[in-house]
């Protein structure tokens, strides 16, 4: 029989008893009612017992909404009714938004809820939550969750039903704004100690897209997800690996149909997945992706050994765990080639000191008319702030951004109580000086560790902290701990892409400069590879340790991929170092014009060219390949500036005088340089070389001798270039 027929048969006679004890609890019910609106519902539910021939005791939620619907004025009292008798605390999902306040009257009693929504209101103004959502949003929303659970006390809320609630109300349209009641809602309660954690606003963005798995093998996919489940990552690394996973199960999928499973790859396999990686481009096996901007295009070195090493340590942990057995050692077959570990390398993407400069200066100088105005205009007629955060708030993040040289992460985990103020006297002047340090939570490489910042940095967050209202103790992501965030505002902690996507433009705009340079867009990160590049070129920089200690790594290696050297620093440590002057000397040269006009020179019968030696003359033409050219053996060669030839030399006409470069060996340097030892060193050395002439200085007795070269000691000049050769 269907309903309809079932409806129009007469129904069977009550018996007198069962009659009252089917009437005496709905009277109970309707005792506290207005008189005529009791009876009304009371009529209305006997009369659909009537018709139905069934009790109400056993009517399920769809005929309890059936019944209210065609109840007119008692609508609310039917719903209420069905909350009470039937222990439906969903029908209130059938009345108007505007009369959950009088159904919770009817369901629980008059006023019943206010000591929920008063407490409720007063923790979210506290906080600074905006006083018009209270009543309509946020009320509302506690009156969902209240006769969602059947009781008007808060303690009786649970996290299962509140997320239940928030995700349901994700998938109906028009009803997103109690969506966000609901987790204004849940941090209250996570603030009493109600429910374990707050609901944040991008629940449902949890997890991995439907449209990523559902181009990927089934079985390939529950392993992924298995591995995704227990793996201690990061969240960020686990995301970026569990996609390349995926990737990983395409290309399974696409070359070797018949491997489904992880178990069943080779090493012919995982060679074969490197060696096709390399020659991968974007966009190639990577499943559902909206960004086509790139698509075809070669995969740069990073994505490529991204892909590698992601899968490396996949199978890494499934044989690790044990949940596989080993076919191949992923280390070997899977290692990142040669080819593309010779392109991996340090590349600091710093803005350039013009810039930043800028960027500092409008950051030290932001005010509320800088900022991206919140809401509309109407709205702000109406009561709500310029900006979403205080200005005061906002001064200190971009404070911290400008000089504290931290992670995105870090600046919105610091504590409260993450500044403390310390003295110090300068040791050449002896005048006092502020210290201010500041104290970094623990990150993904290290515990936490203070370190020192510009005082500006201390004021701004001082500044921010004597206006800063009461926050609720949050648990800090990493250590698992409820504790008081600096950068907490209306109960959550600053959203994670608000200084990329508010503050850095509202920076740009004021500094004039564009968004995006040579290097890419200016984001967060790249303020802590410019202050680590600036701090290791400053005119007394940091050392490598000392920056790897202020940065917070772990392992120095971490460090050389946030700081470069720049150019500038390089060639002055380059000039400082003199390595051409080091290695390279002139000596004076005269040259005797007549001897080679005569051609006596050419008949080797007169020398032509004499080298300076301080206190003579060398008239071998090869001085330059001479051995003893630094301690001179004083052979046939040699002529002494007192002799008469050499006297002659200095007032003959057609002499001229010439500068010629000489390349130094080690030895010779250190004599030059001073090194009385390494002079002795080289005269013992050479006391049996033959000279130009033929004999040993042993032979000729000047074994000891050394003459210093004057005219050698000179450096060659930067501007006398072209004089440097005879």
């Amino acid at each position: 029989m269907n309903p309809a027929d079932r409806r129009q048969a007469p129904a069977a006679p009550i018996e007198p008893q069962a009659l009252l004890d089917l009437m005496r609890p709905v009277d109970d019910a309707v005792r506290e009612w207005p008189r005529k609106s009791g009876r009304t519902a009371r009529n209305h539910v006997f009369d659909a017992v009537r018709t139905r021939g069934l009790s109400y005791q056993s009517w399920d939620e769809a005929t309890w909404a059936e019944v209210s619907r065609t109840a007119g004025p008692a609508r609310l009292h039917i719903i209420a009714l069905g909350h009470s008798l039937g222990g439906h605390h969903r029908l209130h999902h059938t009345a108007g938004i505007n009369q959950l306040r009088r159904l919770a009257d009817l369901v629980f009693g008059s006023g019943a809820t206010e000591p929920a929504l008063r407490e409720v209101e007063q923790t979210l103004s506290s906080w600074q939550t905006s006083a018009h959502l209270l009543e309509w949003q946020v009320g509302n929303a506690v009156l969902d969750a209240l006769l969602s659970a059947g009781s008007p006390r808060l303690e009786d809320l649970t996290d299962t039903l509140v997320r239940q609630l928030v995700a349901e109300y994700d998938k109906v349209d028009g009803l997103h704004s109690r969506r966000r009641g609901l987790i204004k809602l849940s941090r209250v309660l996570a603030s009493k100690g109600i429910i374990p954690a707050p609901l944040h606003s991008n629940e449902n963005k949890a997890g991995p897209r439907s449209d990523m798995l559902s181009t990927v093998p089934p079985q390939w996919a529950e392993w992924a997800l298995r591995w995704r489940k227990y793996s201690t990552h990061e969240p960020g690394t686990i995301r970026s690996m569990f996609s390349v996973i995926l990737i990983a199960g395409r290309w399974a999928a696409e070359k070797h149909p018949d491997v489904l499973t992880p178990d069943q790859w080779t090493r012919d396999m995982a060679a074969e997945y490197v060696a096709d990686t390399m020659q991968a481009t974007v966009g190639q096996w990577a499943g559902h992706n909206r960004n086509r901007s790139r698509f075809g295009q070669p995969i740069s070195a990073a994505g490529r050994a991204m892909r590698i090493d992601s899968i490396r340590g996949f199978f890494c942990d499934l044989i690790e765990w044990e949940w596989i057995k080993p076919r191949f050692d992923p280390r070997r077959a899977m290692s990142m080639p040669l080819s593309l570990r010779a392109q991996m390398g340090p590349n600091p993407r710093i803005i350039d000191d013009a810039s930043w400069a800028k960027l500092m200066a409008a950051g030290l100088t932001l005010n509320a008319e800088d900022l991206k105005p919140y809401g509309s205009g109407r709205a702000r007629k109406a009561g709500w702030k310029a900006t979403y955060y205080p200005v005061e708030m906002v001064r200190a993040m971009v404070g911290v951004w400008l000089f504290g040289g931290c992670r995105i992460d870090e600046i919105r985990r610091l504590e409260l109580d993450c500044v403390t103020w310390d003295e110090g006297t300068d040791d050449t002047t002896g005048q006092p000086f502020t210290i201010c340090l500041l104290h970094i939570p623990q990150n993904k490489t290290s515990r936490p560790f203070n370190k020192p910042v510009d005082p500006v940095v201390g004021q701004l967050i001082d500044a921010w902290k004597m206006i800063r209202p009461p926050q609720p103790d949050l648990i800090d992501r990493k250590t698992g701990q409820k504790r008081q965030h600096l950068f907490c505002h209306r109960g959550q902690l600053v959203g994670k892409e608000y200084l990329n996507h508010n503050i850095l433009p509202a920076l740009c705009r004021k500094a004039g400069i564009p968004q995006t340079d040579s290097r890419g867009a200016l984001t967060s990160h790249r303020a802590r590879a410019t202050i680590a590049t600036q701090l290791l070129n400053a005119r007394d920089p940091l050392t490598l340790n000392d920056l790897q200690q202020w940065l917070g790594h772990k392992h120095p290696a971490s460090t050389r991929y946030y700081a470069a050297i720049l150019q500038r620093t390089l060639t002055a440590a380059y000039k400082k170092a003199d390595y051409f002057a080091r290695n390279v000397r002139t000596i004076q040269v005269l040259i005797d014009r007549e001897s080679i006009l005569t051609g006596a020179a050419a008949g080797g019968e007169q020398p032509w060219k004499y080298y300076d030696l301080g206190e003579g003359y060398c008239s071998y033409d090869f001085f330059a390949k001479c051995p003893h050219r630094l301690a001179c053996a004083r052979c046939p060669f040699y002529v002494p500036k007192q002799s008469s030839r050499g006297q002659l030399l200095a007032v003959k006409d057609g002499i001229d005088q010439m500068l010629e470069q000489l390349d130094l060996t080690d030895d010779e340097r250190e004599a030059l340089e001073g090194d009385r030892e390494a002079v002795t060193a080289l005269a013992k050395r050479l006391a049996d070389t033959p000279t130009p002439a033929g004999p040993t200085p042993r032979e000729l007795g000047t074994d000891d001798t050394f003459i210093p070269l004057t005219q050698l000691m000179q450096r060659i000049s930067p501007d006398k270039g072209d004089e440097d050769s005879p």
